[in-house]
């Protein structure tokens, strides 16, 4: 193969990285999440195997290294790099399985074990392609290390781009990689010398193809019903406890929804239940009852809403057009006084009227370990606050640590600055050592407020692997008031467009000695 072709191979190297990076985090997305987290551990850990490949790369073959040797030894990065990405999507269960930890530390180590392999053999194709340049010995040399450079630039920006906004829907995370595989693959096998290397050689080259092929075929497949450009959807039907079909939708790590597909107004799990007893508070007052719904997912309780004995004018905020269609098919999420608009939900709530318009809106974007900055600050807050009626509620779901509910309490702190009366729900017997559900409950007028001590509701429990049971979940309030601001909002934190540490906070880490 000529020299003449290194930029293109160094553009299809750079451009199979970066798509990687991607890929990697979407496939750990099903048992990690997508939250800063395994972004930040993919990201270093790409830059660190290129750092590493680049130093590695120059000395690879010694100083004096023949042509031959140069190409063999790229060839050979490029398979290896080839083969570790085969072997990628089967590695990802049993790793994370293997590593789960509850801080998702050990899913960190374990997107470092998966990343590290290719990123660093790629890291040897920039260098060794520069060395191969010099070796022709040309008069003007800048042009050609120029072109090297500028491939390796423009690899990883078209990469990057064709994985997010072409190939990732379309093909999905493993197909992806992949793809990716088959770049680097077809590159090794392209450019090695196969008549000057020794048998040893090429058996060192075609090793990693035959293992990650052989680890490919063993996968167990992608647990992915549906895979959309932000996330992986997943379903699980069983007999709810009356007999009717319950169908579950599970987003990445976690369960969305719970929708009864033959009884729509029946809800499953507890936050669902709470927050319908509270937001019929709010409802029972308006003549033609409104809400928005942020973050619908398979909109168990707009359906339920739009479905009750007084119907509700629901506009539920999808940012997945996937997402929103599945629940229209597949969670019987649709009807004439249910709507969805596709868009970010800040948007769509901007794009309205500052107007009092919802007696109701409920915020249910979060996830158990990603949680959208720009959907827990003050001005967001106040952005609700505008377009709610006077005896409204802003109902927000919230996945926190049981043992220091710092996000729940840090969003509470936050509202009470433009709510009148904020509450914190949370169910009795809530595991303190694990994530759990906590309702915040922002009232714009306190005589209006639903704020019993306790409410009790019905639910479903249903333990792993065996079928849902009838029982009964009590939520007890915590209010956010200054009486007890000083016995539970201790280091709660002021969230604002500038300052939203979500991360920090759902891992448990105050900014204050709570002491």
């Amino acid at each position: 193969m000529s020299t003449a072709l290194l930029p293109a191979i160094v553009f299809l190297s750079a451009a199979s990285c970066l798509a990687v990076e991607l890929a990697i985090v979407r496939l750990a997305a099903p048992h990690v999440g997508q939250s800063l987290l395994p972004w930040t551990a993919a990201i270093t850990t790409v830059l660190l195997g290129l750092t590493l490949g680049h130093v590695l790369g120059g000395r690879a073959g010694g100083r004096e290294a023949r042509p031959e040797r140069l190409r063999q030894v790229l060839a050979m990065a490029c398979l290896w790099a080839g083969g570790s990405t085969m072997a990628m999507p089967a590695l990802v269960s049993p790793i994370a399985r293997a590593l789960a930890a509850e801080d998702g530390a050990g899913y960190a180590v374990g997107l470092i074990a998966l990343c590290l392999p290719p990123s660093l053999a790629a890291g040897f194709v920039t260098p060794l392609a520069l060395r191969l340049q010099l070796a022709q010995g040309l008069p003007d040399i800048g042009r050609p290390v120029a072109a090297v450079y500028a491939a390796s630039a423009a690899g990883s920006v078209a990469g990057t781009a064709a994985a997010g906004f072409w190939l990732l829907e379309p093909i999905g995370a493993a197909g992806l990689a992949a793809t990716a595989a088959v770049a680097w693959t077809a590159i090794g096998l392209a450019f090695m010398p196969w008549r000057r290397s020794r048998h040893s050689a090429l058996l060192h080259a075609v090793l990693p193809l035959f293992v990650g092929l052989a680890i490919a075929l063993a996968g167990e497949g992608s647990p992915c019903t549906v895979e959309s450009r932000y996330t992986c959807i997943r379903y699980l039907d069983t007999p709810s406890p009356q007999g009717t079909r319950l169908r579950f939708m599970i987003l990445d790590e976690g369960v969305h929804s719970a929708s009864d597909l033959d009884a729509p107004r029946a809800l499953h799990l507890g936050y669902a239940a709470l927050s319908d007893r509270l937001a019929a508070a709010a409802f029972s007052g308006a003549a033609e009852p409104s809400a928005l719904v942020i973050g619908g997912g398979g909109a168990t309780l707009p359906r339920a809403w739009a479905n009750g004995s007084r119907p509700v004018s629901v506009v539920v905020a999808e940012l997945d057009p996937v997402v929103a269609a599945e629940a229209a098919t597949r969670m019987a999420a649709a009807g004439p006084r249910l709507r969805t608009v596709i868009g970010d939900g800040r948007n769509v709530l901007r794009s309205q009227a500052p107007v009092p318009t919802h007696d109701v809106v409920l915020m249910d974007a979060y996830r158990t370990r990603t949680v959208p900055p720009h959907l827990v600050t003050q001005e967001f807050g106040a952005l609700v606050h505008a377009r709610l009626n006077e005896t409204g509620v802003f109902l927000s779901n919230v996945i926190d640590r049981g043992d220091t509910l710092l996000l729940a309490r840090s969003l509470a702190r936050t509202l009470s600055r433009d709510y009148a009366a904020v509450d914190i729900w949370l169910a009795e017997g809530a595991a303190a050592e694990r994530t759990t559900n906590a309702v915040v409950a922002a009232w714009k007028k306190a005589d209006s407020a639903l704020r019993p001590d306790r409410i009790t509701v019905p639910v479903s429990i249903m333990a792993a692997g065996e079928a849902p049971s009838p029982a009964h979940v009590t939520w007890r309030r915590l209010a956010a008031g200054p009486v007890s601001a000083a016995r539970w909002g201790r280091c709660a934190t002021i969230l604002t467009d500038d300052h939203a540490p979500v991360d920090r906070l759902l891992d448990g880490r105050a900014f204050c000695n709570p002491e």
